[in-house]
């Protein structure tokens, strides 16, 4: 597996993939900033719709 970022590229063995995968998930705490990573899959998508509507040229 290859990861590519701006400045330098990257490459993972499978031990190293399973590594990363099997870490425990990270609690991202509330805050009263808007962030869509407490909200479900469809509010998600409506937030993201909204947004790119936003961002066209008109």
């Amino acid at each position: 597996m290859t990861t590519e970022t701006l400045s330098k590229k990257y490459a993972l063995d499978e031990a190293a993939a399973q590594k990363i995968l099997s870490s425990p998930r990270t609690k991202v705490n509330q805050t009263n900033i808007f962030s869509d990573l407490m909200l479900d899959k469809d509010e998600r998508v409506a937030n993201a719709k909204r947004i790119l509507k936003s961002r066209k040229c008109r």
